[in-house]
């Protein structure tokens, strides 16, 4: 009996340290790739630089600008959803609305739908775009006329995806403000000027700093997982499987990120 009891503990042991690893190993190769990424940027000659610059633009262009109605719809929406509950239980106090608004859609609820976004329209386009490059032999190519994969890829997308989605962010949380303000202005006759100045009033510095910082990490995630899985692929029909784990991947990073955030602010 005692073997047998053995025999099921030291099963469950390896699970655990293989749930724990997995993670770890995972962080460990996404940090190794980032290293290499940076690297490559000092490796950039003076030539390609302007080529870097028009494909950062174009990422920017195709992430945030085009991208821009979509979170004005959406801020404006979430923010009125936001409202009604304060709405139905009769809370007026503009400090007390003020402050629901820092903690739960500022710095939690805004980056993290944002993040939700790129990872799931800028994200996919990334790893399937890669993913079909380097299925058809495209990177190898370059590669072997002396181009840096790394740097020619990987870094004109990083840079463009964490701009654009400080961006993203700031443009979501004003519609959330002016989708909640429109709607506490007409059932509980609180001036929008009012509540406006209210959450305002309560942005620091170091708030704005450690959800700047957390954006960053959250872009720099994306980017990494996305083009992680597109330089895995073998063939065209790794595409199609890779897109659905590249978002998960990504987008349960950003969430980790979020509360690791969280605890360091709140805790």
């Amino acid at each position: 009996m005692k073997t047998a009891a053995r025999g099921g503990f030291w099963p469950v042991v390896e699970s655990v340290g293989a749930l724990v690893a997995g993670p770890l190993t995972r962080l460990r190769e996404e940090l190794d790739f980032l290293a290499i990424v940076l690297i490559s940027a000092g490796l950039v000659t003076r030539g390609q630089w302007r080529f870097l610059f028009r494909h950062t633009l174009q990422q920017i262009y195709f992430t945030a600008v085009q991208r821009a109605y979509i979170f004005t719809v959406v801020g404006l929406i979430i923010g009125a959803l936001v409202a009604l509950p304060l709405i139905v239980f009769g809370i007026h106090d503009p400090l007390l609305l003020g402050r629901i608004m820092h903690i739960m859609m500022y710095h939690q609820l805004d980056p993290i739908l944002a993040s939700l976004f790129v990872a799931g329209m800028s994200g996919a386009a990334i790893t399937a775009e890669l993913g079909e490059l380097k299925a058809n032999q495209a990177i190898e190519h370059l590669v072997a006329m002396g181009l840096n994969p790394y740097g020619f890829f990987v870094l004109p997308r990083l840079i463009g995806v964490v701009l654009s989605l400080l961006v993203l962010t700031l443009w979501l949380n004003v519609g959330v403000t002016v989708g909640a303000g429109g709607m506490l202005s007409v059932y509980q006759n609180i001036p929008p000027t009012v509540f406006f100045r209210v959450c305002l009033s309560g942005l620091s510095h170091g708030s704005l700093a450690l959800t700047g910082g957390m954006v960053v990490m959250q872009g720099i995630h994306i980017v990494l997982v996305q083009t992680q899985r597109a330089f895995r692929v073998n063939a065209y029909v790794d595409i199609p499987r890779a897109l659905p784990s590249a978002f998960a991947q990504s987008f349960i990073g950003c969430l980790i990120i979020t509360l690791l955030v969280s605890l360091l602010r709140y805790g």
